[in-house]
């Protein structure tokens, strides 16, 4: 017997999804599956939502951040 921490995922549809990377030959297996009970909620991409939010409270998005930085590398460049 093994034991395995893995996520799954539920679709819209009612399908269970298993991704799991384990080592064990093709075949089926009985398993027993625990769920904890509300759904993960930092996926990545919730992740980087959080992140830009933090972010938009001191920084406009008007301001291009990155167009900044590159001015100031060819400044830094300029002067070298």
């Amino acid at each position: 017997m093994r034991t395995l921490e893995i996520i799954v995922t539920i679709t819209s549809n009612g399908k269970l999804i298993v991704n799991s990377p384990v080592d064990m030959p093709v075949g089926e297996y009985n398993a027993v599956l625990v769920l904890e009970e509300r759904p993960i909620q930092n996926h990545l991409q919730s992740s980087v939502q959080n992140a830009q939010a933090l972010f938009r409270q001191y920084i406009p998005a008007s301001r291009k951040i990155s167009e900044e930085l590159i001015q100031e590398r060819r400044l830094e460049a300029l002067s070298e």
